[in-house]
Formats: structure tokens, sequence, C-alpha cells
């Protein structure tokens, strides 16, 4: 099992972290599930996932799918929605747009850069991950990804090597293959992340 206290954040619950953790627990208890069976079934300790639930520990997009599978819901569900997108063929993003989709996750805040389309197929967010003592949990779902790395180092470890990435380097996996991240230095690393499939929008065109 992997053990998530030591990379997660810790600390006084915030605002987000709290209706994110509220809804888990929602489900939990809907579900007549312990904390240990959840915890046994995402992959996450349940000492992590108990603060995870008050609000304290906060979770990383990849924790958060593992807990969605483990429940048996959509990632989005587990969050709470922000507005809504376009629904025509194109879509215009502006840097400034005050109605862009954003939300924190544990050393990771993402910026939907993407909108919503008929028959969407990938996801890009403009992601910063904070620096921290510890890599995030390894994690393994369903999908593909790419990201790409704007500014600062960000390290993927992967089941065959640790590959450390620069500004203009990037990496293209199968969601499948365990993999983990960490900003070990001390600046922020900002990168585009694109996915398979749109991670933060309800099938109602609303999205978090």
């Amino acid at each position: 099992m992997v053990d998530e206290e030591q990379s997660g954040k810790q600390g006084v619950a915030d605002g987000p972290s709290r209706v994110v953790g509220a809804e888990i627990k929602r489900l939990r208890t809907e579900r007549g599930l312990t904390l240990r069976v959840l915890a046994e079934r995402c992959g996450l300790s349940a000492g992590f996932l108990s603060l995870a639930e008050r609000g304290i520990n906060a979770l990383s997009l990849t924790s958060l799918f593992a807990l969605a599978n483990a429940l048996d819901v959509d990632a989005v569900e587990l969050l709470g929605a922000a507005g809504r997108r376009s629904r025509h063929e194109y879509a215009i993003t502006r840097h400034d747009d005050p109605h862009a989709a954003r939300m924190a996750l544990g050393e990771r805040e993402h910026r939907v850069l993407t909108a919503e389309l008929p028959d969407q197929c990938i996801e890009t967010l403009a992601t910063t991950v904070h620096p921290t003592a510890e890599p995030s949990p390894f994690t393994q779902h369903d999908g593909e990804e790419f990201c790409y790395v704007l500014r600062g180092e960000l390290v993927f470890l992967l089941p065959d090597e640790t590959a450390v990435l620069g500004p203009g380097d990037a990496v293209h996996f199968k969601s499948r293959v365990p993999h983990a991240i960490h900003n070990r230095g001390t600046e922020v690393a900002e990168v585009l992340w694109t996915v398979d499939r749109p991670l933060l929008r309800r099938p109602d065109g609303t999205i978090c």
C-alpha cells in the first residue's frame, strides 16, 4: 500500500480540501465502507485518508482518480462545479480569462485550458507543481498522459528509470504505467499536462 502521509500537504483544513473530503466521506459512508477498506481499495493509508476526509491532507489529482475508482464514481463527482464551458466546435482561451476553471490539489495547481467541445477526447491543463520534501505517491489508472515542462524541473519516477525533465523536455506515457512526480528543487515548476479524457468536467456541462 502506498503511504501518502509523507507526501501530501498537511495543516489546517482549507475550503476546497474540506469540500472534497466531505464528499469522499459521504460516498464512503453511503457505500458502507470503512476507512480501512477504502484505503486498501485505492492504495492509500487509512491514516492519510482519514485526514483527507477532514480536509487536513490535500489530495493529488492521481490520488483523486484512485479514490474515484474505488468509490465507483467519476473523479468530477468528488469536486465542486464552477461554471459552464463552451459547446461550440472551437474555443479560444485567453491568459487572463477570469472564468477559467482552476483548482488546487496537494502540491499542484491546475488551470484548465481546453473548453468543452462535442465528443471531446482530450483536456490540457496549465499546472504548477510546488516543491515538496517527498515525491507524490505512485499511481496508475486508465488513460494516456503527456507532460511538457515550461519552467523549472520535474522528476518523473517510472518503473525502469527516474527521468529528470527541464524546460523543453516532455514525457508521454500510458497511465497504467506506475508513475510518480517530484519537484525536488526550490522553485515552482510550470508544465502543460494533456490527458486523453476531460478530467474536471461533469456530464451536464459544469466543470470543477
